[in-house]
C-alpha cells in the first residue's frame, strides 16, 4: 500500500507538534534521543489530524483538503440534514452534497484514503518503538504513549470500516462485496504485502484489530488521568468501545453486542465525568462548539492554534456563519423539515435562524448582529458554531477553533439505543426522556417519546430525530444512518435546499459507501478487483 511508505504528511505533522501545536502542553524532559522521537511521533498525530494540505490537494487550491475536521463535513453534507444556503459556487464540500466525482478517478477520495492510511502509519509507528510484549515492564511514560497509539489504530479502522463497508442499498449492487472492509497494514507488514493487500473481513478487522487495539489501550490507560481535553483518556477508549459495539449490535442483530455498547457507554460518562453542554454554553457567542475548555461535555477533542490556520482551510471559514473574514459565504444550514421537527421547548432550536426574526433574542459575537442575521444570512441558517474567541473579523483567531471529536451527550444517546436494541424497549425510552427532559428542555417542559415508542422501529426513528438535531454538523450521524438503513430526503414542496443537493433515497444511499480511489488500485491492484461501485450521478435530484 503506498500510504505507508508516505512521509512527507507526518514529518510536516511532527514539526507542527513541536512547535507548540497542543494547546497547554507541558514540555517534557527529555532524557534520550530515543525518547525525543518517540515523543515527536505522538505529538505528531493530533497536529496531523488538523493539517491542511494533507493529502498535497490544498496546495491547487482545493479547499477541502484539512484533514479530520474536513472529513466530518465531507459525510456531514451527505446526510441531507445539512443544506448550503449561500452561493453553492463557493461549496467546496459539493461534490459530497450533490453525489457528483464520487469515483475512484477523482481528487476527493483522497481526503479520507490517504489521510486515514497515513495517521495508521503514524500509530504503527509508535507501537513499533516500544516493546509491547510485556505492558508490565513499560514506564508510565511508554504505558501512555502505547496506549495512545493503539487508541488512535482502532479509531482510524473503525471509521474505514464505517466509511468503506459496502452495505446494500437500492441503487447500487456488490454481492460479492458484503462483508468486506479495508486493508490491515500494520507495525510488520512489509512493502511487498502491502502491494497485494487484499480488502480484510469486517468480522476480522474489529476481532483481530480494533477491539484488540481497544482492550490494550484500557488497560495501559486505566490509572492514567489525562491533563485536558486534548489528551486521550480512558474515557474515550469507553467512548470508542461504545461505537464499535454498537455498530456490532446492528450488523449481527445481537442483543449482547448491543448490551457491551450500553454498559461501556455509561463507563465513558462515568469515568469522563462530563455532564452535557447547558444551554448558556450551547448557545455561547464567543466560545459556542469551538472550545474544549469553556464546558464540561467534551470528552475529546483537537486543538488548531492560530499560528496554523490558513484562510480557507479550516472548519470554521466552511461552518460558521457569523464571521466576515472569509471572502464568500457559502453559509451551511439545516434541512427546513428537520428544523420544523424540533420542539419549540427545545433550546437546541436556537442553533439556526427562523424566518421570524423575532421569535428569539439570539445572540452573538457581532455588533451588528440583530441587522446582519435579517439581511445577510439566509432562513435556517446556523449559528451554532461560532468564530473562536467571538473573533469574526480576524480569521487567524477566528479560525483558531477546537474541533470536538466526542462529547458525551453521544454516549447517553448509545446506552438508549443499545439498551432497547438489547430488548429493553421501556429502558430505552426512559433513559432519552430522562435526557431530553434534564438536558434540552428549557423552562421545566417535560419531553416524553412513549406515545411515539409503540414500537422499537419507532422507537429508534425518534431517537434518531434527536441524535440528529443534537449532532448536526459534528460528523456523526452519517455512521449511524448508513448503519440502520435510513432514509434521506433533501427534495419536497418547500425544501429549503438547491437543486441540485436534492437528492432522495429510500434507504442508505449509495454514496455512503465510499470508493477506494486509483492511486491505491494501481498500487495494490489486487483492490481493483474489490471496489465500490461508483455512485456518482445515480440519484436524480427532485425537481418536483
Amino acid at each position: 500500500m503506498k500510504n505507508i511508505l508516505k512521509i512527507s504528511a507526518a514529518a510536516a505533522a511532527m514539526t507542527l507538534a513541536l512547535s507548540g501545536c497542543i494547546k497547554d502542553a507541558t514540555p517534557t524532559q527529555i532524557a534520550t534521543e530515543d525518547q525525543v522521537t518517540l515523543e515527536t511521533l505522538v505529538r505528531g498525530i493530533p497536529a496531523a489530524l488538523v493539517m491542511y494540505n494533507s493529502t498535497g490537494y490544498a496546495q491547487d487550491g482545493a479547499a477541502w483538503d484539512f484533514s479530520l475536521p474536513a472529513i466530518h463535513l465531507a459525510t456531514e453534507s451527505m446526510t441531507g440534514d445539512l443544506v448550503v444556503t449561500g452561493n453553492i459556487g463557493y461549496d467546496w464540500f459539493t461534490q459530497w452534497g450533490t453525489n457528483v466525482s464520487l469515483g475512484s478517478d477523482y481528487a476527493v477520495g483522497a481526503l479520507t484514503w490517504d489521510n486515514y492510511y497515513t495517521w495508521i502509519m503514524m500509530a504503527n509507528n509508535v507501537i513499533k518503538q516500544i516493546d509491547a510484549s510485556d505492558f508490565s515492564s513499560l514506564d508510565a511514560t511508554q504505558r501512555s504513549y502505547l496506549g495512545f497509539a493503539y487508541t488512535y489504530r482502532a479509531m482510524f479502522y473503525l471509521d474505514l470500516v464505517r466509511l468503506y463497508e459496502f452495505k446494500e442499498n437500492t441503487v447500487t449492487e456488490a454481492p460479492e462485496l458484503l462483508g468486506l472492509g479495508v486493508p490491515v497494514v500494520l507495525p510488520e507488514t512489509t512493502e511487498a504485502e502491502a502491494k497485494n493487500n487484499p480488502r480484510a473481513k469486517v468480522d476480522d478487522i474489529y476481532d483481530k484489530v480494533i477491539f484488540p487495539d481497544l482492550d490494550n489501550a484500557e488497560e495501559l490507560l486505566e490509572n492514567y488521568t489525562a491533563p485536558d481535553k486534548y489528551t486521550i483518556s480512558l474515557a474515550l477508549v469507553y467512548g470508542l468501545k461504545a461505537r464499535a459495539w454498537l455498530e456490532r449490535g446492528t450488523a449481527k442483530n445481537d442483543a449482547e453486542s448491543y448490551r457491551q455498547a450500553a454498559e461501556y457507554a455509561r463507563q465513558a460518562i462515568t469515568a469522563s465525568g462530563c455532564t452535557p453542554l447547558t444551554q448558556e454554553q450551547w448557545e455561547d457567542p464567543t466560545n459556542g462548539f469551538n472550545s474544549a475548555t469553556s464546558n464540561d461535555a467534551w470528552i475529546w477533542g483537537l486543538a488548531l492554534p492560530s499560528e496554523s490556520v490558513a484562510n480557507l482551510f479550516c472548519f470554521t471559514v466552511h461552518m460558521s456563519c457569523e464571521n466576515d473574514w472569509a471572502p464568500y459565504h457559502a453559509g451551511r444550514g439545516i434541512n427546513r423539515n428537520l428544523y420544523y421537527s424540533i420542539d419549540s421547548r427545545d433550546f437546541r432550536r436556537h442553533s439556526w435562524l427562523d424566518p421570524d426574526r423575532s421569535s428569539y433574542a439570539y445572540k452573538s459575537c457581532r455588533p451588528d448582529a440583530d441587522t446582519y442575521f435579517k439581511e445577510s444570512l439566509a432562513d435556517f441558517a446556523n449559528i451554532k458554531f461560532r468564530p473562536a474567541q467571538g473573533a469574526y473579523a480576524d480569521y487567524k483567531v477566528g479560525g483558531a477553533a477546537d474541533h470536538c471529536c466526542m462529547r458525551v451527550e453521544e454516549m447517553y444517546f448509545i446506552e438508549a439505543e443499545a439498551t432497547a436494541q438489547a430488548g429493553d424497549l421501556a429502558g430505552g425510552i426512559r433513559l432519552l426522556n430522562e435526557f431530553m427532559t434534564s438536558y434540552r428542555m428549557m423552562n421545566g417542559a417535560t419531553y416524553d417519546c412513549t406515545s411515539k415508542s409503540g414500537t422499537l422501529e419507532g422507537f429508534i426513528n425518534e431517537l434518531m430525530l434527536q441524535k440528529r438535531i443534537e449532532f448536526w454538523g459534528e460528523g456523526i450521524v452519517m455512521f449511524d444512518m448508513k448503519r440502520l438503513d435510513m432514509s434521506s430526503k433533501r427534495g419536497y414542496v418547500g425544501t429549503n435546499a438547491p437543486s441540485s443537493y436534492r437528492l432522495n433515497v429510500e434507504g442508505r444511499a449509495p454514496y455512503w459507501n465510499f470508493v477506494i480511489i486509483r492511486s491505491e488500485t494501481q498500487n495494490n491492484p489486487v483492490i481493483a478487483t474489490q471496489n465500490n461501485p461508483d455512485p456518482s450521478g445515480l440519484v436524480e435530484p427532485w425537481k418536483g
